[in-house]
C-alpha cells in the first residue's frame, strides 16, 4: 500500500460557536468487528500528536437481498453501454461487472487546527476534493496531495478518477449540548449489554446513553417521549429506532447507527404481504430512524400540519445513519430539526434519505445525503433546507416534490446553499433526474423555491416536473428555479409536462404553470427553451430568464 499524505488546516468556528476556547482534537475508538476500509487510512495529527481516524467500509455486497449483484451490474452495464459516462467513469474503457463499488467513510471532531494524513492502495496521478464550489486548492508534492480547510467540511475525496469507491471525510466541529452521563433518569448501555432485557429500563430513562462499542438493539428499539437517544463517539448501533405519538425527541451524538444486521430479504417479503398491517406498518419498523403518528396505522402518507398529531419538536443532530434497508428517516411531527446528520452507504433502492411527508415547520441543515432512493422530500409546508451536501446513487432524485398524493396544499419550501457533489443516473427510469415527481393524487404544491445549487456533472436529466395519472390530480404552482449552476453535461432534455390521464382523455384537473427558471447555467451557458420538452395540455407561464 502506498501512502498518501493528506494535511488539512482546519481552522475552528468562534468559541462561541463550538463552545470550546481550547484547541481540541477528537478520534473515535473502532468497533470490533465492523469492516474496516482497505482503500483508505486516515490519521489525523494536532500540536505533533498523530491519532488514528477509524474508516468504515460499506457495499453494495454486504446487502443479502436477491437483487445485490443486480444493484451492482446495473451500474456497471449504464456505464459502459453510454459514451459520455464511459469516459467520465473509465477514461472510454469497458468496466468488468465485478468492478468494487463502495463508499468509505470517517468521522472526527475538532477546534483549532488539525492535519490529516490519507494512505491509499495505489499511487495518486489525479484527485478531486469535493464538492468543488468549496473552492479547496490541493496539490501532489513527492505522492502527498495536501489541501486546507478554514472550517469544519462534509467532503467526497475522489483518488484517480475512482467514482466509484469514494472517501467521505466527516471533520465536524467539537461537540456541545453532551448531556450529563451521570444525572439521574440515564441509562447508560455498555458494549455487551442486553438490548431486549434493558427495554423496561429504558421507558423510564430519560436519557438512554451508548458508550463505544457495537451495540445490536434489534428492529425498532423503541424510542419515548420527552427522551434523548444519545450515541458517544465511537458506538456502533445495529438496528433501528422507533417512536411512536412520541414528542420532544431528541437523538444525538457522534456515533453511528448501521442497518448491517437487517435482513433486507425480510423488509422485500414484507413489500410482497397483503393488508396494510404487515405490507406498510411493520415495514416502517425498518426504517433506521421512524418517528410516527397514530395516522401511520392506516395510511402511509399521514398529513400532520400542527402540533399534537405525531412525535413533535423533534431534533435529530450529529450522528452518523449508515447501511439502511429502508428511508435514514421517516417522520411525523410539527416542528422537526435535523442538523449535521450524515447518512452514508445507501445500495438498495428504498433508502430515501429524509422522509417528512405532509408536515409543517421542518429544517434541515448541515448534513450529507448519499442515497440510492429520493434523498429528501420538499413539498412538506414551510420545509427549509440548507447548506447540505449529497452524493446521489443510480436511483431517486436528489430533491423529490412527491410520489404519492397528499390530500391537502402543500408549500412554501426554501431550498438553497446546496452541493451535489455526484450524480450517479446511469440508466433511464421515472425518478432519475436532480429535481423531480412522480404526483398523482389530489392535493397541489405551489410555492418552492430553490436558489443557489451547485451541480458536479455529468447529469442524467435535470428537471422533470410531471404529474401522473388521471381525474382528480394535484397541481403545481408558483415553483422557482434560481441560480442553479451545473458543471459537466447534462444528458437529457428537462421536462415539464401535465398528465392528461391513464386514457389520454383530457379529463385531468391538473396544471403545471408559473414555473420560474432564472439564472440556470450547464457549463457557464445560460440554458434556454430549446432545453426543456414543454407539454401543450395544462401547462402555462413557464419562463426562462
Amino acid at each position: 500500500m502506498i501512502k498518501i499524505v493528506v494535511r488539512i488546516l482546519l481552522i475552528c468556528f468562534p468559541s462561541s460557536w463550538i463552545g470550546a476556547k481550547d484547541i481540541k482534537l477528537e478520534v473515535y475508538p473502532a468497533p470490533n468487528g465492523i469492516t474496516k476500509s482497505h482503500n483508505f487510512i486516515v490519521d489525523v495529527s494536532q500540536n505533533g500528536v498523530t491519532q488514528n481516524s477509524f474508516v468504515y467500509y460499506s457495499t453494495p455486497l454486504d446487502n443479502d437481498a436477491d437483487n445485490a449483484k443486480d444493484i451492482q451490474n446495473q451500474v456497471v452495464r449504464g456505464i459502459n453501454s453510454n459514451p459520455v459516462l464511459s469516459e467520465f467513469y473509465a477514461d472510454g474503457k469497458k468496466l468488468p461487472m465485478d468492478t468494487e463499488q463502495s463508499c468509505s467513510y470517517t468521522c472526527f471532531s475538532f477546534s483549532g487546527k488539525v492535519q490529516v494524513e490519507i494512505t491509499g492502495k495505489e499511487s495518486i496521478s489525479s484527485f478531486k476534493i469535493l464538492p468543488s464550489s468549496a473552492g479547496i486548492v490541493g496539490e501532489v508534492e513527492e505522492g502527498a496531495l495536501t489541501f486546507s480547510l478554514e472550517q469544519p467540511q462534509k467532503l467526497g475525496i475522489v483518488l484517480n478518477g475512482d467514482y466509484l469507491n469514494p472517501l467521505f471525510l466527516f471533520a465536524d466541529a467539537s461537540e456541545v449540548g453532551v448531556p450529563d452521563k451521570d444525572a439521574e433518569g440515564t441509562l447508560v448501555i455498555r458494549e455487551g449489554d442486553d438490548c431486549e432485557a434493558l427495554k423496561q429500563d429504558a421507558l423510564e430513562a430519560s436519557v438512554v446513553w451508548f458508550e463505544p462499542g457495537v451495540h445490536d438493539i434489534g428492529v425498532a428499539f423503541q424510542v419515548y417521549e420527552g427522551q434523548t437517544i444519545y450515541l458517544e463517539g465511537g458506538s456502533y448501533l445495529l438496528g433501528t429506532l422507533h417512536g411512536y405519538m412520541a414528542p420532544n425527541v431528541t437523538i444525538k451524538g457522534r456515533g453511528i447507527l448501521a442497518g448491517d444486521a437487517i435482513s433486507r430479504k425480510s423488509v422485500l417479503a414484507l413489500k410482497r404481504e397483503t393488508g396494510f398491517t404487515k405490507r406498510i406498518v411493520e415495514r416502517m419498523r425498518y426504517h433506521a430512524i421512524n418517528m410516527l403518528c397514530a395516522q401511520n396505522d392506516s395510511s402511509w402518507n399521514a398529513f400532520a400540519d400542527y402540533p399534537g398529531m405525531g412525535c413533535d419538536y423533534l431534533v435529530i443532530e450529529g450522528i452518523t445513519i449508515a447501511s439502511p434497508r429502508q428511508f435514514f428517516i421517516r417522520a411525523t411531527g410539527v416542528p422537526m430539526t435535523i442538523f449535521n446528520v450524515k447518512m452514508v452507504g445507501s445500495w438498495p433502492y428504498n433508502t430515501d434519505g429524509f422522509s417528512g411527508i405532509g408536515q409543517a415547520n421542518t429544517t434541515v441543515f448541515d448534513c450529507f445525503f448519499h442515497c440510492n432512493d429520493d434523498a429528501i422530500y420538499v413539498a412538506p409546508n414551510n420545509c427549509h433546507v440548507h447548506h447540505c451536501n449529497f452524493w446521489q446513487g443510480n436511483n431517486g432524485c436528489v430533491f423529490q416534490f412527491a410520489w404519492g398524493s397528499a390530500p391537502y396544499t402543500q408549500g412554501g419550501g426554501f431550498i438553497h446553499d446546496c452541493n451535489i457533489l455526484h450524480v450517479g443516473h446511469v440508466e433511464e427510469a421515472n425518478n432519475r433526474m436532480v429535481f423531480g415527481s412522480r404526483k398523482r393524487g389530489p392535493g397541489d404544491i405551489e410555492n418552492v423555491h430553490f436558489k443557489n445549487i451547485n451541480i458536479e456533472g455529468p447529469v442524467w436529466s435535470l428537471i422533470r416536473m410531471e404529474t401522473n395519472g388521471g381525474g382528480e390530480l394535484g397541481s403545481f404552482r408558483n415553483i422557482t428555479f434560481e441560480n442553479i449552476k451545473v458543471t459537466g453535461p447534462v444528458l437529457h432534455k428537462s421536462t415539464v409536462i401535465s398528465s392528461k390521464g391513464k386514457n389520454d382523455d383530457e379529463s385531468s384537473t391538473s396544471w403545471i404553470e408559473n414555473i420560474t427558471l432564472k439564472n440556470i447555467k450547464i457549463n457557464n451557458e445560460k440554458i434556454n427553451y430549446d432545453d426543456f420538452i414543454i407539454g401543450d395540455f395544462q401547462v402555462k407561464n413557464i419562463s426562462v430568464k
